[in-house]
């Protein structure tokens, strides 16, 4: 059975949304079984994620199919902006921030194939989206990751393909996730820098 980390939710005080990644920085995080943790209401459980962009303006979108979400997600029949998952306890590092950081590119590679080298640590966005009781027990630890140009790939838990960011507009099943994503990495920095 995997060991997945998880954060004592009474340490953090939350808010809805976008919260500071300081949070983190210096917060206790432990590992347990997985089907324990996920059973515990007084806990949250990292999600470690990053959002693909190109150079040349296009993101990575997302659906995972019907074997990969329960009827309960909040990923289902929604289109998500990131990919990621659960710590693993071998992704553990001296500093918080790189542990996270370690989770992403795991995931990433394990879901995509795409071997993440270099990401700017000092900047990823937390996400907490208690709308449910399971999204209440997830945090999102989200990283922007640029590439120079979109790749074939194939998504383990379903379907993905690279769209131009303007065409973001056009998407109206996005999770919630994915929302503040939107309007706090593609909209507030991406779409100033292309415009200078």
């Amino acid at each position: 059975m995997e060991k997945i980390g998880y954060i004592d939710k009474g340490n953090l005080n939350l808010t809805s949304g976008l919260n500071s990644i300081d949070r983190l920085k210096d917060i206790e995080i432990q590992y347990g079984y997985r089907d324990i943790v996920e059973d515990r209401i007084d806990v949250v459980q990292p999600i470690c994620a990053g959002v693909i962009i190109t150079k040349g303006n296009q993101i990575l979108i997302i659906n995972k199919n019907s074997k990969s979400t329960s009827k309960t997600s909040p990923e289902k029949n929604k289109t998500l902006l990131y990919v990621g998952g659960h710590l693993d306890i071998f992704d553990m590092s001296n500093s918080n921030i790189q542990t996270f950081t370690n989770g992403m590119k795991r995931e990433i590679l394990e879901e995509l194939g795409l071997e993440v080298k270099d990401v700017e640590t000092n900047n990823p966005i937390l996400t907490y989206t208690p709308i449910s009781e399971k999204s209440a027990k997830h945090l999102g630890v989200i990283f922007p990751i640029f590439i120079e140009k979109s790749f074939d790939t194939t998504f383990t838990d379903g379907k993905c393909k690279f769209v131009d960011i303007d065409s973001l507009n056009n998407i109206t099943n996005f999770e919630s996730w994915s929302e503040i994503i939107l309007n706090e990495i593609v909209r507030k920095i991406i779409i100033p820098e292309r415009q200078l």
